[in-house]
């Protein structure tokens, strides 16, 4: 215990437990769902604790279902949001509409197949082919994948009679996000208002180069007249390749509404801090991006804003086109209208900027990230309607941990037994069981979520004692350097992208069975085979020899592994990141200690 190998293992050990228990624990189950007709909408949330129902105390699922079963009339709900415990008086006439699971009483994100999660079915609107699905499918994932959602599943179903569903199996994933980002559409189009100035009931209607005659047919009625083209109110036209709608008349001046962009012109959608981001207001946080278009989206703008005259906005002393904005919609829906400055008129533009507004900055930026997430993605073939939504039963994870625990413990027994029959000596095997353990509390404590603090203030603590011992005069090497701030940070930095499902339990089993070969490796360098002498004078020759072969295979497997993380998707992702972490703990914290302790007990 005194040596400072041992001891650095022993704190990211407790840091480990830290960042996997320091949790406020509650009693209760999280709501998973609230569906659109439920009483609890907009009062309870996703992710709100429920702790009581008409003062029963619900301590897991099955005490809700049996709560919950057939229920009308007035519901009291005692529910946790944060740690504020409120009532609410609920009254449900059908169903109370809310899907929920067991609370995780750990920092530990695990997986869909471990915890359960969201099962959701959805339906294309019309009669869509095998080949349609796949490309919905794919533009699903992309979205998925830009939104940073974590184990989501999309699964083409077919039924007998021919129709077509796809079923999407996702953990902790909320009405919102169904609703607006992977139901929705995504048909983007920016519009331009357009006015024209009447004199004597006549105008121009100006389009780049090309001149239009317009006339005032009926006053009352505000039929009017484009070039021949006969127009009421709200009527729809084309000229010069370009989509108008004749919106309104007021006066002497006339309003249309020309399209610029689609969706198919936006080529690139920016996210880097120069182009993109939310910035605090007063009493509001407004966003903006800026996206680049096509070549011939930003002529029809310059098409649309030639000849419209400007005026200067008294307030800011700026000059804008009068009468003129550009409206963004997202599936008709619109999404935010901005002047347009007196400079861009009539000029190709490529690359316009999208804004809008949140009372919440987290609410901002959720914002700005879904409308670049869709906007990047591009438009669904059709549109999707929401079938039923249900929650998946851990079951079948909680099978697998059951069946994993019982055969790690089986096979920790046999190699126990066979490492006490080779060495004969306790003294080796219970170092080599304590280290093993210490292994998969630290992979655990590396993907624990919430806990940037803790490993944080773990590594200024390794550092500092690192330098304490470097003063005494102890031989520190690289390695335990490079330990002190690699764990910590990836402990910080992992739990947003990783998640503990199936795969990565087998990265584990995988990372300790390579760890329980390397302690092998070690134990016999040192020990196994030698006398008291060539223990004594040439223990540190042995070691040097066992870590060179334990780092070849370490960083070889890592070699290995490493493009997985990248290139692979699903479980190949998830097991390869598992094992490099395995590895580098193992490689860079627990195995140095290991040898160390086999060390001490050598010369003994």
């Amino acid at each position: 215990m005194k040596n400072w190998r041992i001891i650095l293992m022993i704190i990211i050990l407790a840091t480990s437990l830290l960042a996997i228990f320091l949790k406020p624990q509650y009693t209760g189950v999280e709501i998973a769902y609230i569906s659109k007709t439920s009483p609890a909408k907009n009062i309870l949330e996703q992710g709100d604790i429920i702790y009581s129902v008409n003062g029963e105390v619900v301590r897991n699922v099955d005490d809700w279902l049996r709560l919950t079963k057939n229920i009308s009339g007035k519901v009291n709900i005692v529910a946790y949001k944060g740690r504020v415990k409120n009532s609410y008086e609920l009254y449900v006439n059908e169903t109370i509409g809310i899907d929920v699971m067991n609370v995780e009483r750990t920092n530990i994100n695990f997986g869909l197949d471990i915890r359960g999660g969201t099962r959701i079915l959805m339906k294309p609107k019309g009669n869509v082919s095998s080949d349609v699905i796949e490309q919905i499918i794919g533009t699903l994932e992309t979205r998925a994948n830009i939104f940073g959602l974590r184990e989501i599943k999309f699964y083409p179903i077919k039924t007998i009679t021919g129709e077509n569903f796809i079923q999407i199996e996702a953990a902790g994933i909320g009405r919102d996000v169904v609703e607006n980002l992977l139901s929705q559409k995504g048909n983007f189009v920016a519009k331009i208002t357009k006015p024209v100035f009447l004199k004597d009931g006549k105008g121009i209607f100006i389009l780049g180069e090309n001149r239009y005659d317009v006339k005032v047919l009926n006053e009352s009625s505000g039929k009017i007249a484009v070039s021949n083209i006969t127009l009421e109110l709200n009527d729809s036209f084309v000229l010069d390749g370009i989509k108008f709608e004749y919106i309104n008349k007021s006066g002497d001046e006339l309003i249309f509404l020309g399209t610029a962009y689609e969706g198919k012109d936006i080529e690139l959608v920016y996210s880097d801090p120069q182009h993109s981001a939310v910035i605090p207001r007063r009493g509001y946080y407004q966003f903006y991006f800026v996206v680049l278009v096509s070549r011939e989206g930003a002529e029809r703008f310059a098409k649309i804003t030639a000849g419209i005259p400007q005026q200067m906005d008294l307030m800011s002393g700026e000059y804008y086109l009068k009468d003129s904005k550009i409206q963004l919609y997202i599936d008709q829906q619109l999404m935010s209208e901005l002047r347009i400055a007196a400079s861009l008129g009539g000029k190709v533009y490529t690359t316009p900027q999208i804004e809008g507004s949140r009372e919440r900055m987290e609410d901002a930026v959720k914002e700005k990230l879904r409308l670049q997430t869709i906007l990047r993605s591009g438009a669904l073939p059709v549109s999707l309607e929401i079938v039923s939504i249900g929650i998946i039963s851990p079951s079948l994870g909680e099978g697998f941990i059951t069946s994993a625990i019982n055969a790690a413990l089986l096979a920790a027994l046999v190699v126990v037994v066979i490492v006490f029959i080779k060495y004969r000596n306790i003294k080796v095997v219970l170092p080599m069981i304590f280290t093993g353990l210490a292994e998969i509390v630290i992979i655990l404590g590396i993907a624990a979520k919430n806990d940037s603090g803790v490993w944080l203030f773990s590594m200024l603590l390794c550092i500092a004692f690192l330098l304490y011992n470097w003063v005494k005069k102890e031989e520190i090497d690289i390695n335990s350097w490079l330990a002190v701030i690699l764990i910590p940070i990836m402990g910080a930095a992992f739990p947003g992208s990783w998640t503990i499902d199936l795969a990565a339990i087998g990265g584990i089993i995988a990372a300790i069975g390579t760890g329980m070969d390397n302690m092998i490796v070690i134990a016999d360098e040192t020990i196994h085979g030698s006398t008291k002498k060539e223990i004594i004078y040439g223990l540190k020759d042995k070691i040097k020899r066992a870590f060179f072969i334990i780092f070849g295979a370490a960083f070889t497997t890592i070699a290995a592994m490493f493009p997985l993380m990248f290139v692979g998707v699903g479980l190949v992702r998830g097991f390869a990141i598992t094992t490099i972490v395995g590895i580098l703990v193992g490689v860079l914290i627990t195995r140095p200690a290991y040898a160390r302790i086999i060390e001490i007990a050598a010369k003994k």
